[in-house]
């Protein structure tokens, strides 16, 4: 079983800015608190700003990000990066500071895109346009939509436990990854070079489907690092209701909040 989580046994999802299957998402949800116990409430971006704050610090055992906050996206126009405010963004770290445990999936990693810290915090950026990372320029990310094998990277840790290597059908991301200041925990064999991957900038802004800038890959799947006081997950899969639905990826979602929910 998922290692026992500290707390009340309390989960937030928070969805938001990017198309996701809605029924799988909230199967998947379903089975993972009757897993752990919790009970879990959705909220959706950007309404759900006002939870992530340092005063709900606590009302909740972990927060799951599948959101996409601070970018606009529109077939055939640049994405248009915005926010947070200094409002959200001091509430946020705040919340961070007292011990709020945080797990994000997939797509999240391109939330905030404006917000340098925002990268910081999650380990790693998703560039839907080509912009900076710790003051040096970094180009757009790619993707690939693959049939590939998720390994536990570290069989020892909470949030692998009990996860065997398992095979998703699911988007693949090139993109900066802080891999020298996170603890790995899941990677994949599959082949994550530039060539193999889509220009998602390209893609966005004309339709064309080429190859992603040159950029250095990384076989991480998934990671943990702290972040002020909090514990902060990162797993890459997530996108399909297929991945959704899988069973070890359940488990993993699941040890992943048990994870989080004590403060590091």
């Amino acid at each position: 079983m998922p290692i026992e989580p500290n707390g009340r046994g309390r989960l937030l999802a928070v969805t938001g800015g990017h198309r996701f299957d809605n029924d799988a998402f909230m199967a998947m949800l379903d089975d993972v608190c009757l897993q752990l116990g919790w009970e879990w409430e959705h909220a959706a971006q950007p309404a759900a700003q006002r939870f992530l704050r340092p005063e709900h610090a606590g009302e909740w055992d972990a927060i799951v990000l599948h959101d996409l906050p601070g970018l606009t996206l529109a077939r055939g126009e640049e994405p248009k990066p915005h926010g947070p405010t200094a409002d959200v963004r001091a509430g946020v770290l705040g919340m961070l500071a007292a011990g709020q445990g945080i797990v994000a999936t997939h797509h999240a990693l391109a939330g905030w895109p404006a917000w340098d810290e925002w990268a910081e915090v999650l380990g790693g950026r998703f560039c839907y346009s080509p912009g900076t990372l710790r003051g040096q320029k970094v180009p757009a990310s790619g993707y690939r939509m693959d049939t590939y094998r998720v390994d536990v990277a570290d069989p020892r840790h909470p949030v692998t436990d009990g996860v065997e290597s398992f095979e998703v059908t699911d988007e693949l991301y090139l993109c900066p990854v802080l891999a020298d200041e996170v603890t790995p925990l899941l990677c994949t064999p599959a082949d994550t070079s530039p060539e193999t991957m889509i220009d998602t900038y390209r893609e966005v802004c004309s339709g064309e489907q080429v190859a992603a800038p040159d950029q250095p890959s990384s076989p991480l799947l998934g990671w943990t690092r702290d972040h002020r006081a909090s514990r902060v997950v990162y797993l890459l899969p997530g996108h399909t209701a297929t991945t959704m639905g899988h069973p070890m990826y359940r488990r993993l979602l699941a040890n992943a909040c048990a994870f989080v929910a004590t403060a590091c």
